[in-house]
């Protein structure tokens, strides 16, 4: 892998994002790589605690505008895009986010999806979706800071810093700089020392309690149709009553 590192220590999996030279922006390779490794690790009976964060000194800057494509390989890069969110949001192993410096747009997401997340004093937060036009940031967001910090941080597509993260429940653990990822693996290793049939439980019940798997759902079935209609909100549906899709439109299922 290039874009990604992977290390192990005490049944603790850490995922590195390794472009630093472009502040971690996720390209197609990235996303493949790092979908790659999310399913290596939930498919590791060994693993108990997987921490995902970025090197360089940034979390991720998102998605990579600079990256050339055309109409069918950004609907595949989106496509990318839903799936690492769901791996994310429905891993059957604890996740834990280290984040330090920019976590914005596609970076912002999977820390979102993250069952906890860890941030330094450096780390700043955005959900560019409305000033970028694209539907994200909802789904993860409602569940975490409720429904009208959620409408805050969405629709204004603001930049909040660590302790308005901490403040309003987007970030359990402030550390001081350079502290996320010690602190990360502390708690991943408390994780891995609880009994693991209770936590492999109390995970699923969380997923079925909030409610998230199907709000991810729905988010990646109007990103991925806006991507490949090639930007046509049109074919998205206005009906979105349902879960696990657009009702009644042609992205349920994706």
């Amino acid at each position: 892998m290039r874009t990604i590192a992977v290390t192990e220590h005490a049944q603790v999996r850490t995922i590195r994002l390794e472009r630093p030279e472009a502040h971690n922006a996720m390209n197609t390779e990235l996303l493949g790589e790092l979908l790659d490794a999310l399913g290596d690790a939930g498919a590791d009976e060994d693993v108990r605690a997987v921490v995902i964060t970025g090197g360089g000194g940034t979390f991720s800057a998102g998605a990579d505008l600079r990256e050339s494509l055309d109409q069918r390989a950004a609907a595949r890069r989106m496509e990318l895009f839903g799936q690492v969110f769901e791996a994310v949001a429905t891993a059957p192993t604890p996740t834990i986010a280290a984040i330090a410096g920019h976590c914005v747009g596609g970076g912002a997401e999977v820390a979102a999806a993250c069952d906890i997340r860890v941030a330094d004093a450096t780390a700043s937060f955005r959900f560019p979706g409305a000033a970028l036009g694209y539907p994200a940031g909802a789904a993860k967001l409602v569940g975490l800071v409720g429904l009208g910090a959620a409408k805050d941080l969405v629709l204004t597509s603001r930049t909040i810093y660590a302790e308005e993260a901490a403040r309003i429940g987007l970030v359990q653990h402030l550390t001081a700089d350079e502290g996320a990822i010690a602190t990360a693996r502390e708690l991943g290793e408390q994780i891995v020392a609880n009994d693991p049939n209770a936590v492999a439980y109390l995970k699923r019940l969380f997923d079925r309690f909030s409610g998230l798997s199907d709000r991810v759902a729905v988010e990646n079935d109007a990103l991925f149709g806006l991507a490949e209609s090639g930007g046509d909100w049109s074919a998205l549906t206005a009906d979105h009553s349902g879960v696990g899709g657009w009702a009644g439109g042609g992205w349920v299922g994706r």
